[in-house]
């Protein structure tokens, strides 16, 4: 039998490129490996690329990713990274995806914070103004203490100047769940069915560890559970990667 296609997913103002070093790892392995992006996400920044961002909703990115997967010739194992981990739990609860790895994903509807920097985030974003209707970029400090804090200077810079804008629609959606009214990160667990392995860095200061089990645990008996001792938010562009996309391969072929 051959194997299932792969499906990375990058996180918010990222793109395919985050996700480039497990692609590599797995295509070498023989799968077939595919890594979509969100909608306007292949647009540079410009005037163009803000318009057409405000308003952008997370269930656009998963009706995006999801048409994408019914193109395919079989349910495939998608790899998804913060926000890319938050849409594959959607696509799985539609019923899509054959099984997940989910490295620092974001959080679910009905996940609370856990620690003091989750909520510090949270409040940064309510002193934003309107920031739903805006798209934001990156703040370099914020990154570095938050997503990049166990890397080196240069790599945090090197990462940020690539990272783009985002919809300000999708982080209200991912930080203010309790307060969206079309509840659009909220999983029906009743369809949810796909094995799930969620990976956390346990410096991970966006996501932690705490927070991340929390969200695991909602599945029961569907979702493993890993805490990566040293990593931060973007573990998989760190280096000793390898070690962290070879567990991900071991845990797939015990399906």
């Amino acid at each position: 039998m051959s194997k299932r296609p792969v499906v990375f997913l990058h996180g918010t103002n990222a793109g395919p490129w985050t996700m480039e070093t497990f692609s590599g790892f797995f295509q070498s392995r023989g799968f077939d490996c595919h890594t979509p992006t969100y909608r306007h996400h292949e647009l540079p920044d410009s005037e163009e690329r803000t318009q057409a961002l405000i308003g952008t909703s997370i269930k656009d990115y998963v009706d995006d990713i999801a048409g994408f997967i019914k193109g395919l010739d079989q349910q495939p194992l998608v790899i998804g990274h913060s926000l890319g981990g938050l849409v594959a739990q959607l696509l799985s609860s539609r019923g899509l995806i054959h099984a997940g790895v989910l490295i620092n994903s974001s959080i679910i509807n009905g996940t609370s914070p856990t620690t003091d920097m989750e909520r510090a985030l949270g409040k940064l974003f309510m002193s934003a103004g309107r920031f739903w209707e805006m798209t934001p970029g990156q703040d370099f400090e914020l990154l570095a203490a938050y997503g990049l804090n166990t890397m080196p200077e240069k790599q945090q810079h090197e990462i940020c100047d690539r990272l783009s804008t985002e919809s300000g629609a999708v982080l209200f959606e991912l930080f203010f769940w309790m307060y969206d009214v079309n509840q659009t990160t909220k999983v029906d667990f009743s369809k949810a069915k796909a094995p799930l392995l969620f990976l956390s860095g346990s410096e991970d200061k966006v996501v932690p560890p705490s927070t991340s089990k929390t969200m695991a645990e909602r599945y029961g008996d569907l979702a493993d559970f890993a805490e990566i001792p040293g990593r931060c938010h973007y573990m998989q562009l760190e280096e000793g990667w390898e070690q962290i996309a070879q567990q991900s391969l071991d845990w797939i072929e015990q399906l």
